[in-house]
């Protein structure tokens, strides 16, 4: 995925020295059990893949956007990468048409590719803190830690601005004493 967006930036720049607009992706990546194979009839028939994996991992592309990520990554599929990959978990959620949740996550490069950048772990353990205040409904304090790692995290900017708008909404109108934490996606 990270050499897809690399390849893409390149084709970018190609582009814009064309006069043309950029394309932009978002990858949504989960691992499960599918179908594979060749379906359908004589009027349509396509190699195609199908399965609740398959939805969700659409449905996690069409999130890219919500969150301000290239990628994001179902559970199973972090819990596969994480001894290579940085990660980073950034909510819980039940995507559209789906009731049981999910927590997701984004990689941010290489374990190895991030251990040159000093203030990667310090920054990581601060968004689990903030994560963990959200979830805790500690909005004043989760906007703090917001707004600090927005302002220090270029990567994962628009990522905190979506959460301190969400986290507004919440002040105006909590989730509820009981709420579990997870946000009910309405886009798919």
């Amino acid at each position: 995925s990270h050499e897809m967006l690399n390849r893409l930036k390149e084709l970018n720049v190609e582009l814009g020295k064309e006069g043309s607009l950029p394309i932009n992706v978002g990858i949504g990546l989960n691992t499960g059990k599918v179908v594979v194979g060749n379906m359908g009839s004589d009027q349509r028939f396509d190699y195609s893949c199908l399965g609740d994996a398959v939805n969700l991992a659409a449905r996690l592309e069409g999130q890219s956007k919500e969150y301000g990520m290239k990628i994001i990554l179902g559970e199973e599929t972090a819990k596969e990468m994480n001894d290579e990959f940085a990660l980073l978990e950034l909510d819980t959620i039940a995507v559209k048409g789906k009731t049981e949740s999910v927590k997701i996550y984004t990689s941010l490069g290489t374990h190895k590719e991030l251990t040159h950048t000093m203030n990667y772990e310090m920054s990581r353990q601060q968004h689990d803190k903030f994560l963990q205040l959200y979830r805790g409904q500690k909005w004043i304090v989760a906007e703090r830690f917001a707004n600090d790692l927005r302002d220090g995290w270029s990567e994962m900017a628009d990522y905190y601005d979506i959460m301190l708008l969400r986290i507004e909404e919440y002040k105006k109108k909590s989730p509820g004493e009981d709420w579990d934490g997870v946000y009910r996606a309405e886009t798919k």
